[in-house]
């Protein structure tokens, strides 16, 4: 991947040290955290930070006669961790190689993201546990609908484990029903993210209404990666026979489109010229995925599976009855996905105006961490758990819990995990 956007990466790379460690020999990761970069190569750095500290703590000696298991002493190691993790201390030389990996690493998760999850979840071995998929994850934070699908997929069907089979063919069942459910035009704009990824390595602000442009290359990868031979066999048309070099989202939309009917003069048409709402159009066939990825695990489940590994199992994971799965939206630029229900019910608790002052306050105008956020809180049951991850977020945002914005957020989510109690 290198190799063809060597000059791109290496923009990057430059912007992310220039607003970070510039020219000192050492960072802490809340300075990196805290730049103004893009939030992938922050994920990236976050989530070599905690791989660190997990394995440090598994070499710690622990007595059994302290009770490390006990709930309160659980939670204050949680914060520690917490702020462990925020002051990690890089050297200049781990910060370049980690900076190196982290740029390259997400250049290909954007650009073919099924190649990237399957190598670097699954790689070369047989099968993979699902607390190892769920950690490597945390590294990717873009097209959101892969993690929150692949979590739920597994937490629904209760596998503590997948091969390598089941993985391929559950993340291209995703991406096939993705591309399935989405208008030429917002297909093309599902490229925003890689569009933003670029656009970050720029030092001078692009020009107003100046559209942003993608190398046409990273196109052709993104759509080979999606199995899309007839749109990539096009845009290599275009590059080779055309010289095109650079293309906008529009022009990507308007080649998808003529792609698709067949038709020269064919024009994709933007979302909000579509006919129906904004909801309509953010509705999707759930069914269709539903069913396209139960079939497989259903055979696969009814095999016996390795010694060890099947206690971990439900008993009943192979009929398990997988519920309705709606793509998550995680972009704050456009739809790279649609939002599950119960993230669009926490959404919706919160006016624009809110919405505005929580990411500025809370998220220190990190759209995308706000976004996160929001993903993690959906996948809780009880209220308990919402307390104390915002307990986590809260000291890790180094925000009061009692400021008038964090009241405003608790309480609209209690009321939400509490709707009874809240109307006492």
């Amino acid at each position: 991947m290198g190799y063809i956007f060597e000059a791109e990466i290496e923009s990057i790379i430059h912007a992310v040290r220039v607003k970070t460690i510039g020219e000192e020999d050492d960072v802490f990761l809340k300075k990196i955290l805290s730049a103004n970069i893009h939030p992938a190569i922050k994920a990236y750095f976050k989530a070599e930070v905690k791989k660190t500290l997990t394995q440090e703590r598994g070499l710690e000696y622990r007595s059994k006669k302290f009770s490390y298991s006990l709930a309160e002493v659980k939670s204050l190691e949680e914060q520690i961790d917490l702020l462990l993790v925020q002051n990690y201390h890089f050297s200049l030389q781990e910060f370049e190689s980690v900076l190196d990996e982290s740029v390259h690493f997400q250049f290909n998760y954007l650009c073919r993201p099924q190649w990237t999850l399957l190598s670097f979840i699954v790689g070369d071995q047989r099968r993979v546990a699902s607390s190892t998929i769920e950690k490597r994850l945390k590294y990717c934070i873009d097209y959101t609908y892969f993690p929150e699908l692949i979590k739920r997929f597994l937490v629904d069907h209760g596998l503590a484990e997948v091969t390598y089979e089941e993985f391929k063919i559950l993340i291209e069942k995703i991406d096939h029903e993705v591309v399935a459910q989405h208008s030429s035009f917002e297909l093309a704009h599902m490229t925003r993210a890689l569009f933003d990824f670029v656009e970050s390595g720029k030092m001078v602000p692009q020009v107003e209404f100046e559209q942003q442009t993608l190398p046409i290359n990273a196109a052709i990868v993104f759509f080979d990666d999606k199995h899309l031979t007839d749109i990539r066999v096009r845009l290599e048309f275009e590059r080779d026979h055309n010289r095109v070099i650079q293309i906008t989202a529009d022009r990507l939309a308007d080649i998808i489109e003529i792609v698709r009917v067949g038709n020269e003069n064919a024009t994709a048409r933007p979302i909000d010229l579509l006919v129906g709402t904004q909801d309509d159009i953010q509705q999707v066939n759930h069914e269709a995925i539903d069913q396209s990825t139960s079939d497989f695990i259903d055979d696969e489940t009814s095999q016996e599976r390795e010694a060890g590994t099947i206690a971990q199992l439900t008993e009943d994971s192979g009929t398990l009855k997988t519920p309705p799965i709606i793509f998550g939206e995680d972009d704050e630029k456009f739809l790279a996905s649609m939002p599950s229900i119960k993230r669009k019910e926490i959404l919706d608790l919160f006016s624009d105006e809110e919405h505005n002052v929580l990411v500025k306050i809370l998220f220190t105008n990190d759209e995308p961490a706000f976004q996160g956020a929001i993903t993690e809180i959906s996948l809780f049951s009880e209220w308990d758990e919402v307390a104390q991850y915002l307990d986590t977020l809260y000291l890790a945002n180094e925000v009061d819990p009692f400021s008038a914005e964090a009241v405003l957020f608790t309480d609209k989510l209690f009321a939400h995990f509490h709707p009874t109690a809240a109307n006492k």
